[in-house]
């Protein structure tokens, strides 16, 4: 039931931190990877999987917010498979004012959240849905938040030195804030994803959400591992590789009576 031998996958933010670990769970399980994002640097992971998955992986570069790419990505599937099985929206963008304080976020940074994390979901789906519907068959998965379903406790960022990794560009910045963009984003996606299971139902098309908690980083210092852990009732972070169970789950015939459904994956952060 979990097997993904011979299902075509498309995923849009593959080269991600969080993508690469799906790309690795993925081709394990058998599917013939299609792996897309705006970036295609190789690192050792990146390239150990196409050395191992040489006629099941492909890279390709494509910006999931540009339609012209995405359609150049759908025939080069469909003409050579003449079906898309699954399609896994895990992209993320941040603008440079991300981290900042609420009232110092500018209206171009808000956007460029909202392109990144709905936007580009919404013009992935509406360009691969026509060969899900035509073959009556179909997996979408979109990965939200934790922070698409609760808000922010920023006393967790004090003392934390998560400002010397995510904004090294801005040395003056001396503690980050979340972004209330990807709160609104990622909400936004979890209703999407209900709005969307509730219209392609008719056509055999399943569309889910798989929400992680927050998942371990390196470098991240021990003043703000221990105050994020002391909100999980298990006590730590996510490790990446513990959320594909979820992935394989959802793409796989394990769960084809499961649609409109928002998995979530936070060692218990969103119980209390």
């Amino acid at each position: 039931m979990f097997n993904l031998k011979g299902k075509i996958v498309v995923l849009f933010g593959g080269n991600g931190i969080l993508g690469k670990h799906f790309c690795k769970c993925l081709l394990e399980n058998g599917a013939i990877l299609y792996c897309c994002d705006i970036r295609v640097e190789e690192d050792e992971l990146i390239k150990s999987l196409k050395e191992t998955y040489s006629e099941k992986f492909h890279l390709i570069k494509a910006d999931s917010t540009n339609k012209d790419d995405l359609v150049k990505v759908y025939h080069t599937i469909v003409n050579t498979h003449n079906k898309i099985d699954v399609l896994i929206n895990a992209t993320t963008s941040k603008g440079n004012d991300f981290y900042l304080p609420f009232e110092e976020v500018s209206l171009e940074g808000w956007e460029i959240g909202l392109k990144g994390n709905l936007t580009a979901a919404f013009l992935a789906i509406q360009t691969f849905i026509p060969i899900m519907r035509e073959k009556r068959s179909g997996s979408i998965i979109n990965i939200s938040s934790i922070y698409g379903i609760l808000g922010n406790d920023q006393s967790i960022y004090e003392g934390s030195n998560l400002h010397e990794i995510y904004v090294k560009d801005s040395p003056n910045i001396k503690q980050i804030y979340s972004h209330g963009v990807y709160n609104a984003a990622k909400g936004g996606l979890n209703n999407f994803t209900r709005y969307l299971a509730a219209y392609y139902g008719k056509y055999n098309v399943r569309v889910n959400t798989i929400t992680p908690g927050g998942i371990y980083y390196p470098g991240e210092n021990e003043t703000f591992l221990k105050k994020y852990s002391a909100k999980v009732p298990l006590g730590r972070k996510a490790n990446p590789d513990e959320i594909n169970g979820a992935l394989i789950y959802l793409a796989s015939d394990a769960s084809s009576y499961v649609t409109g459904h928002n998995l979530i994956i936070d060692g218990g952060f969103s119980i209390w």
